[in-house]
């Protein structure tokens, strides 16, 4: 089974939402829905995508090189 996650882009980082929807469509509206209600306070919403997962599966970033002081 697939759901679809929202991922946010910010910078060079790639944040998981941890929202997962059954249907892209749910998905993108969401994300639409979040951006206008940051845009309405005055907080430039970031960019977004949702991807396919499989149920259950955990979403992994792998990055090459980070200057982050995080060590993640």
């Amino acid at each position: 089974m697939i759901e679809f996650l929202i991922i946010w882009f910010l910078g060079n980082d790639i944040i998981d939402s941890g929202l997962r929807y059954t249907t892209a469509e749910e998905c993108f509206a969401q994300a639409q829905n979040t951006g206008s209600d940051l845009a309405a306070i005055n907080i430039s919403p970031p960019k977004f995508t949702c991807i396919p997962m499989a149920k259950g599966k955990e979403f992994k970033v792998y990055r090459n090189g980070s200057n982050s002081r995080f060590p993640f």
